[in-house]
């Protein structure tokens, strides 16, 4: 019924002493109720994960149970009763997301976030171990629909991490990873299938976010298109013995990829050069384990920030992550003034550039 109240879903509730009881855990949240009473406490711990509603329970009695919906309210563990069913292709109907979306939420509303990343597009460009985890992380979370761009074919050394079995060797990464997807999320729409390009979205317009991930250095001229778009985009560079996650870059609001460009220039000289260098070696065949993991998970994280509401870490910013603790370092970045990627950008790509559109609607209906 309309306005039913329940304790926040997922939140651990703990006896620590007589008449003192304990709410969840993460040190940003957790709360004491102390002063109860035999009957508040037996009350209370029913209520723990049963979905009932505070407000109408006859357990306790009226006045007594008002004051202690009052300070569960005031202890912010009072959420609107969440619908039964969740419109979300995420394996299991989203059960592994929504304890934590709920805790992350003021109003408890998991449903909601999973509905808009249901709604979500996101491209993923470059599907060697740190792609294909990317990949198959959003999928997981609920992402509705994943771009798939890399036609090079899987090897054995792709195999585990991200999903890629010995059956996929040789096979084009962006259509193997097609069918993983399909395996772990089938609600999930892929870009892989029977498109006019590698990686086109049936049905969508354009990702709301896009991640690029290269060797060596970022390439600033592969995704001038998106910033001219206004496409977010996450860049992710694998070296050579660390992982770079950002910056993340939503036009017009972060620095983008040519501003890091000129403060490393204004830093080292020689960089254009070294640079360019840089970006004309081949791609390494292969991506270490740990730097893979660690690191598209730091992706993930990132792109879903954005896609749930909120500003993500890298946004003028970088994840340094290095062998072998893998413990990622945040270095911070900014704007810079001869770049003038504040204003409005039109200037076509003058490299390889990151398709930023499909065919159809919208990515977010």
């Amino acid at each position: 019924m309309p306005g039913r109240r329940v304790l926040r879903p997922s939140t651990p509730v703990l006896r620590r002493a007589p008449g003192e009881i304990q709410y969840g855990t993460d040190p940003r949240w957790a709360v004491r109720l102390v002063g109860l009473d035999a009957a508040d406490e037996e009350w209370l711990l029913a209520l723990s994960g049963s979905g009932r509603a505070v407000d109408d329970d006859p357990a306790v009695p009226a006045a007594r149970r008002e004051r202690l919906v009052q300070a569960l309210d005031d202890a912010l563990l009072l959420v609107p009763a969440p619908p039964r069913r969740t419109t979300t292709p995420a394996p299991g109907g989203g059960e592994a997301e929504r304890g934590v979306l709920a805790a992350l939420r003021p109003d408890g509303a998991a449903h909601r976030v999973l509905a808009a990343r249901a709604r979500s597009t996101v491209a993923v460009v470059g599907l060697g171990r740190v792609g294909a985890s990317v990949a198959t992380t959003l999928a997981t979370a609920g992402v509705g629909t994943i771009g798939l761009h890399d036609p090079s074919p899987v090897l054995v050394t792709d195999v585990g991490l991200g999903g890629y079995r010995v059956r996929d060797v040789g096979a084009s990464r962006a259509k193997a990873l097609a069918r993983t997807i399909e395996e772990i999320a089938p609600d999930v729409r892929t870009g892989a299938g029977p498109a006019s390009e590698p990686g086109e979205v049936p049905g969508t317009e354009r990702p709301d976010v896009v991640v690029v991930v290269e060797h060596h250095a970022a390439d600033p001229a592969r995704v001038r298109e998106l910033v001219g778009d206004g496409v977010a985009h996450l860049s992710v560079v694998v070296r050579e013995a660390d992982v770079v996650v950002g910056p993340f870059v939503r036009p017009g609001l972060d620095p983008c990829l040519t501003c890091a460009d000129l403060h490393r220039a204004d830093a080292d000289p020689c960089w254009p050069q070294v640079s360019r260098q840089l970006r004309g070696l081949a791609a390494p065949q292969h991506e270490e384990s740990v730097l893979a993991g660690v690191a598209a998970s730091l992706a993930a994280a990132q792109v879903l920030a954005v896609l749930d509401g909120s500003v993500p870490r890298t946004a003028a910013a970088c994840l340094e992550i290095p062998a072998p603790d893998a413990v990622p370092r945040l270095r911070e970045t900014s704007r810079h003034p001869r770049c003038g990627c504040g204003g409005p950008a039109s200037a076509p790509p003058d490299g390889s550039p990151v398709a930023a559109r499909t065919s159809g609607g919208r990515g977010r209906g």
